[in-house]
């Protein structure tokens, strides 16, 4: 049936960089609107709300991602079939081989090398005292775990985290960074193609699984391939970002660090919230496989959807005085790390190597001080890129 109400239209640019640097009144703005809004500048719907991001993570067979998560046909075309971007039953076969090294299980004999990891970066860093909490914290303590795990060789290991975020930044429309990140996934490509090809792998990392699947037959070799790709694009910058808006977000709100000082059992849940007031993926894409209807709104099978995490983590439907950085409230159902059939396959991971970070950070630190947080512009990724952090011991 046609629709019975008209949709709210907006010209708000999701992708303008004044955006991406502050996007949280523009989220408040398409949530006021409704909880479907026509972006007539992106030709897309957004979906701003908790309940109806929720609601379509959940609908994998009404909101596709086989036609890619992003808003370019560029690297939508570069994606495709990879776990990102393909349904069931590919998805499937993909997100098994993933699981079975990601799951808490596969990670238990991790842990103790991580709070290592974690006791030593921080003895350094409390030595120099002041440090930046995205560089020499973050970066310094992420990627090593992810390239372990995935079996890669130490030659042109400085390298990976360039990846990540050339792929996220591609997800957005097409713009004057388009050619950048073209660049940098044939770069991923070229990583995964010779320093990360197979032979060069660790035996019985993920990545050797991953081949070992192909051998069985449970996947062809092109899939291996976006597989791997996935691993290095996906696997840290999401983390790194989080980790550090931990920092800021316990600097600028010491009441709340002086909580988890006072009761170290918090971490799991200091660590949600951090996730859901500072959500490192701010929008994904899907795109409707039939019409769908809500309250009195049509939306058309074919449109593109911008599924807005971000906001839905800040949806004042959902939370009580959202923006409030509280660490007792245990936001369990928060969708940083999406849901369905996409969650994100590495939340293990990020949560071993957050809970393990804030607890060094406990042993050592009684307050942080900051100097002035900059800003990443990414299309679909947000947080710090650098920011200047003192620690009093």
């Amino acid at each position: 049936m046609p629709s019975t109400t008209l949709p709210p239209t907006s010209d708000i640019d999701l992708f303008a960089t004044e955006t991406l640097l502050d996007p949280y009144p523009v989220f408040s703005r398409l949530r006021s609107a409704g909880p479907v809004v026509r972006l007539s500048r992106l030709d897309a719907w957004a979906l701003p709300r908790y309940e109806q991001v929720s609601a379509a993570l959940r609908d994998h067979e009404t909101f596709s991602s086989a036609s890619g998560v992003g808003f370019a046909a560029g690297l939508n075309k570069i994606m495709a079939g990879g776990v990102l971007a393909s349904d069931p039953p590919r998805h499937t076969a993909l997100r098994v081989i993933l699981s079975r090294m990601l799951m808490p299980r596969a990670l238990r004999d991790l842990g103790p090398s991580v709070t290592d990891a974690a006791e030593e970066l921080v003895d350094r860093l409390a030595t120099h005292g002041e440090f930046d909490a995205v560089s020499d914290l973050a970066e310094a303590f992420t990627p090593r775990f992810v390239a372990d795990i995935i079996g890669l060789p130490q030659e042109g290991r400085a390298q990976i985290l360039e990846f990540g975020a050339s792929t996220f930044d591609g997800l957005g429309p097409s713009n004057e960074r388009t050619p950048a990140t073209i660049q940098g996934q044939q770069a991923l490509l070229h990583y995964v193609s010779t320093t990360a090809a197979r032979d060069r792998l660790t035996e019985g990392g993920l990545g050797a699984r991953v081949w070992e699947a192909v051998d069985a037959g449970d996947i062809d070799e092109h899939a291996a391939v976006t597989l791997m790709m996935a691993f290095l694009s996906a696997g840290m910058d999401t983390t790194i970002l989080s980790l550090a808006a931990a920092v800021r977000l316990f600097a600028e709100h010491p009441d709340q660090w002086d909580a988890l000082r006072a009761d170290p059992s918090l971490i799991p849940a200091a660590y949600l919230e951090v996730l859901r007031i500072a959500s490192p993926v701010t929008v994904f894409s899907r795109v409707t496989t039939r019409s769908w209807e809500c309250e009195g709104v049509t939306i058309p099978a074919g449109a593109r959807m911008a599924v807005m995490y971000a906001s839905a983590n800040r949806d004042e439907r959902k939370w009580v005085d959202p923006e409030r950085f509280d660490i007792t409230r245990k936001p369990a159902d928060h969708l940083g790390f999406g849901v369905g059939i996409h969650a994100c396959v590495g939340q293990n991971l990020a949560k071993l190597e957050a809970h393990a970070l804030l607890e060094a950070l406990l042993a050592k630190v009684r307050r942080f001080e900051i100097g002035k947080p900059e800003l990443i512009v990414n299309s679909t990724l947000h947080g710090l890129s650098r920011l200047p952090c003192r620690i009093i011991t």
